[in-house]
């Protein structure tokens, strides 16, 4: 799934699950991305980047790969106040993997991996070899300004 579609279907995803999500763009240096607000009122903007499958020709018209979808998850209960950044990786790889695409093989939050990653998100692997990546860029808790790039607090 390319960036620009992938951002279509996660903010349609989070919308659907009750979150007010919209499209987020910082001019040309992060074209796709997405702003969501969780239900304690904290949001965070997270960009969408890819790694084509390969082979991909981005001029070329897309072709998604369908498969089976992957199972569903438990969704992590989040509460109406200030909700730690890892759980919030998981509720929304949750959410994706619950929308039930038959492109998707898994949603995952990037804390407590193996191989952790130097800023929060979250990835999706897709059966045609291609992954999305989602790193939260700003957050900032309910009524209150995002920060600046990377600097999120420990809860949103």
């Amino acid at each position: 799934m390319r960036p620009q579609r992938f951002m279509d279907f996660a903010v349609r995803t989070y919308s659907a699950a009750g979150l007010e999500a919209e499209p987020w763009q910082d001019g040309t240096k992060r074209p796709f991305g997405v702003r969501v607000r969780l239900p304690g009122g904290g949001q965070i903007w997270h960009a969408v980047t890819a790694a084509a499958p390969p082979g991909e020709d981005y001029a070329a018209p897309e072709q998604p790969v369908e498969k089976e979808a992957p199972a569903p998850v438990p969704l992590p209960a989040l509460g109406n106040g200030p909700v730690p950044v890892p759980a919030a990786e998981q509720y929304l790889a949750a959410l994706l993997t619950n929308a039930g695409s038959l492109e998707i093989i898994r949603a995952y939050g990037y804390s407590g991996r193996e191989a952790s990653s130097q800023n929060p998100g979250l990835g999706v692997e897709f059966h045609s070899g291609g992954k999305i990546h989602c790193v939260f860029v700003h957050a900032a808790r309910a009524g209150q300004q995002r920060g600046q790039e990377y600097a999120l607090p420990g809860e949103i």
